[in-house]
């Protein structure tokens, strides 16, 4: 079973004082989620400003930076529609990702099955080697994902809850999970929630033995309601809900 930790998201240092955002902290950070158990990363990679970017220069310095942090680990980022919401513009920033050397291109990225050319962002990602991670938020979504013709070549299918309520987000969880299993498609599923759905929905992952992830950018918060010092707290009391079950 999988642990991946979401080092960042779009949290800002106003959210938490550990949020990493530069390079160097993500590096920082992914080395000691990985010591705490981690066994991939999700990050959102950080122009000069400090906003979010699709910029190939920014994604290659964070990924390498990483990787020099955790060599053989996998590292992910995000193409989040609100990050470049201009499809055109969105899908030439991912395509250009294709000419990152292998030490500094994604080995994976997200991709919302709910954004306007999701298909064209995902495919430029699976002409550039990079593997897809489909983001089925909605029930709608999984139709949506399996008209696509290279469904299939997904590395895996990312099960995200909306709900910030515990029970209801379990239950989005549950129906969600049942829909793609109705269609046979032999994807692997990481199930996870948000904010105060997160720490159920990771629970009911692990129930299921699916892959799932926590981090900064999915909640502040363990599971007991504590403010988390960090990612690697996150990923340490992951961990031991995990080894509970």
């Amino acid at each position: 079973m999988l642990l991946k930790v979401c080092l960042n998201g779009a949290r800002a240092a106003m959210d938490h004082p550990r949020v990493p955002v530069t390079p160097e902290a993500l590096a920082r950070d992914a080395a000691a989620c990985h010591a705490a158990g981690a066994g991939a990363f999700h990050v959102h990679p950080r122009a000069a400003h400090g906003g979010e970017s699709l910029d190939a220069a920014d994604v290659g310095v964070a990924v390498s930076a990483i990787r020099r942090a955790c060599p053989g680990v996998p590292v992910g980022v995000s193409t989040g529609a609100w990050i470049l919401p201009d499809v055109t513009a969105r899908h030439a920033r991912v395509a250009s990702w294709k000419a990152l050397s292998a030490g500094t291109r994604p080995d994976f990225a997200s991709v919302n099955l709910s954004e306007p050319g999701w298909e064209s962002i995902a495919e430029a990602l699976l002409d550039a080697g990079i593997g897809v991670e489909a983001g089925v938020w909605f029930p709608e979504d999984v139709p949506r994902l399996m008209a696509w013709p290279r469904a299939a070549e997904c590395l895996r299918i990312l099960v995200e809850t909306q709900s910030p309520q515990p029970e209801a987000a379990c239950q989005e969880a549950r129906a969600l999970v049942d829909l793609l299993r109705a269609t046979g498609l032999a994807r692997p599923l990481l199930v996870h929630g948000s904010e105060g759905g997160a720490w159920a929905v990771l629970g009911e992952a692990v129930r299921q033995g699916f892959d799932t992830r926590i981090g900064l950018e999915d909640t502040l918060v363990l599971p007991d309601g504590r403010h988390a010092e960090d990612n690697a707290a996150l990923v340490a009391a992951a961990l031991q809900t995990m080894r509970a079950r």
